[in-house]
């Protein structure tokens, strides 16, 4: 495997855009893949999930959806699934299916704003994406200080909350994670950052032509498997 490319924030959701025109594969497809590979991903950090303490940390955009629908296929494998999220908050409409499954399944839903943190066996970080505008409000900052304070490991989703994608701005007080599973391709901020933890990528069925120049790493990459841990520094 040759060297990993970065997509920046700003290309990777236009090839969300070109999915669905170009192939039909609409978001709500690739957030049930990336919901599967996060929860693929939990599994191997804990060497299974059966009985485990799994805390759900999710905002309410399209990040957050991701950790919804994987707190249902961790759910699914006998994990103790608790979502921690704000009650008052704006959700996307996929954020809000979600969290409406995951209720009707009946997993625990606490309001994070009235809540402390649960303990827990892991922490999946869906509280922020990659549109992120710093400074943070002070609401969800509070939740990302008392994540960081406890001594639950960390697992981001695509990245750590409140760490711009491409600049790497706010990686002194964003989630400082064990581990992230980045989704389709690395944000070009993840590599130098120490907030990033051990990094893996998951392919989430974006078609590789879509990546133009990149295609070819692309290929390169997802023939090593649909979920790569990338050494660092090497």
């Amino acid at each position: 495997m040759g060297q990993v490319p970065s997509l920046p924030s700003e290309a990777m959701r236009a090839l969300d855009a070109a999915a669905g025109n170009a192939y039909a594969i609409d978001t709500t497809q690739l957030m049930e893949i990336a919901g599967f590979q996060v929860a693929r991903t939990a599994v191997a950090v804990l060497d299974g999930v059966q009985g485990k303490r799994i805390v759900v940390a999710a905002g309410g955009g399209n990040n957050g959806g991701d950790a919804l629908a994987a707190a249902r296929f961790l759910f699914q494998r006998d994990a103790e699934v608790q979502v921690w999220m704000r009650a008052n908050q704006r959700l996307s409409p996929l954020a809000a299916r979600h969290r409406q499954t995951v209720e009707r399944l009946g997993i625990a839903v606490q309001d994070a704003s009235h809540t402390p943190l649960p303990e827990g066996d892991l922490l999946l970080d869906g509280l922020l994406g990659t549109g992120i505008q710093l400074p943070l409000r002070a609401e969800v900052a509070a939740l990302i200080h008392a994540i960081n304070q406890a001594t639950i490991p960390v697992l981001s989703v695509d990245l750590p909350s409140g760490l711009d994608a491409d600049s790497g701005a706010g990686g002194d007080t964003c989630i400082q994670a064990d581990w992230t599973v980045t989704l389709g391709l690395p944000k070009p901020a993840l590599a130098a950052s120490s907030a990033t933890g051990r990094l893996l990528v998951a392919d989430i069925g974006l078609p590789i032509p879509l990546f133009g120049p990149l295609a070819e790493a692309v290929r390169q990459l997802y023939a090593e498997g649909d979920l790569v841990e990338l050494l660092l520094g090497t």
